[in-house]
């Protein structure tokens, strides 16, 4: 556990690949020398305590190792699992919610989320039939053939095996405050990487818990899918300009290391994504129309050729193409068509 200040403290915890030994000293050594990684080796769990009062933000998947590392790192506080009253989850994806269902189980804590959440949160880990059903529809849109479906449309089903799931006590639509002792934090709601991703505000001390919004060095990924708005990456940039605006003296996000310089990182990725979108159009081309996923193929990714990625990958991939050509479609800048129920994106 790593003290941020009085009363607030960052927890790591593992992904299920990795053993919480290895990722208790690898957070100060990628700080301390920077590096892209293929997989995200852990999240960044905050407790914040105070007054008699606490609160987890984000709690892990939902593995015998991360609920050891919670309860072990809980334990240098003099606390414990059973001791949590409060658990905000910033959004619905399996290394931030996946242990929620056992702590509550364990510690009977208010589960607060938001209501976009919900839905998300269901369909994708309790009631999977029909969006499978809906996902294999989309990936025929995007260009997808027949033998790459199949995995594509599954590629997150192996996820289920690590969400303990939960019914939320408290539904947020941003706006709300929650206090903590001496804590106020202000609820921002900030779609794009997830329909109902939030972050948390303390307005007394300039903090910043910023979930996968914002991070230090990579950026979220943002993806149209059949569960997101119709143009996240629209909703991501809005989202990012509201953040801006507020005063943070420190970001406290769920992944690789707390930083200071909140607004050089926001303005870097714009920036990023300013230079996503041209070369979303060099991979269209300027001669005849293509398919999203002949465009997804073309682009270069952080974690390796298209070819190499695994279904869950691949799926990530072609949502995030999807979502910066309906950016570029927004802005005039491609036209789309539909052939035998295929999309189809061209140059302007």
């Amino acid at each position: 556990m790593r003290r941020i200040q009085e009363g607030i403290y960052q927890i790591v915890s593992p992904f299920p690949q990795f053993q919480r030994s290895e990722v208790y000293t690898l957070r100060d050594d990628l700080e301390a020398r920077p590096r892209v990684l293929r997989t995200l080796p852990y999240i960044l769990p905050y407790f914040i305590t105070s007054r008699g009062d606490n609160l987890l933000v984000d709690c892990g998947w939902d593995t015998d190792d991360s609920r050891l590392a919670l309860q072990e790192q809980l334990a240098e506080l003099g606390s414990g699992v059973a001791d949590i009253q409060n658990l905000v989850i910033t959004h619905a994806h399996p290394d931030h919610c996946g242990l929620a269902g056992r702590l509550k189980q364990e510690s009977n804590c208010t589960v607060w989320m938001h209501e976009a959440e919900e839905a998300f949160l269901r369909s994708r880990y309790v009631e999977v039939g029909e969006t499978l059903g809906t996902m294999d529809k989309w990936l025929v849109r995007m260009g997808l053939p027949p033998e790459d479906r199949d995995d594509l449309e599954r590629g997150s089903m192996p996820m289920r095996f690590f969400v303990a799931t939960v019914e939320p006590d408290k539904l947020l639509q941003g706006g709300e405050k929650i206090e903590i002792g001496d804590f106020t934090f202000e609820v921002v709601w900030t779609p794009g990487h997830s329909k109902g991703h939030i972050c948390l505000y303390e307005p007394n001390h300039e903090l910043l818990l910023s979930g996968d919004h914002v991070l230090p060095t990579i950026t979220p990924n943002v993806s149209l899918h059949p569960q997101q708005d119709p143009n996240p990456l629209a909703s991501y940039l809005d989202s990012l300009d509201r953040v801006s605006r507020l005063k943070v003296k420190r970001m406290l996000p769920a992944h690789e290391w707390d930083i200071t310089d909140f607004q050089r990182r926001v303005e870097k990725i714009v920036v990023h994504h300013e230079e996503r979108l041209e070369e979303m159009l060099a991979a269209i081309g300027s001669h005849q129309a293509v398919t999203v996923a002949t465009v997804a193929e073309r682009i270069s990714w952080n974690t390796g050729p298209y070819e190499s990625l695994d279904a869950w990958m691949k799926r990530s991939a072609v949502g995030e193409t999807m979502s910066h050509l309906v950016y570029l479609l927004e802005q005039g800048r491609v036209t789309q068509s539909e052939v035998d129920g295929v999309l189809m994106f061209q140059a302007a």
